[in-house]
């Protein structure tokens, strides 16, 4: 499990959820695959360590450009 109290206040890094759940999950798969922790983290759970990297302003994500799809109109006679 994690703390809860951690998660909170990574919470008023990233206010969505969505947002915050992303970034966790990018980061615990950097940490599995072998990149050590930028915070101490000895007897964290990957969570944990997470979510205080978060906190403590050691893990930044990009912003990225939202993307505009275009949008298709079709002309009366193409619905015949």
């Amino acid at each position: 499990m994690f703390d809860i109290k951690l998660y909170a206040q990574a919470l008023d890094v990233y206010p969505q959820h969505y947002v915050l759940v992303n970034v966790m999950v990018a980061r615990m798969r950097q940490l599995q695959s072998g990149a050590e922790p930028l915070v101490e983290s000895e007897g964290l759970s990957l969570f944990d360590i997470t979510l205080r990297e978060i906190v403590e302003g050691k893990i930044v994500m990009k912003q990225v450009e939202e993307v505009v799809k275009p949008t298709l109109t079709l002309k009366p006679e193409h619905l015949e």
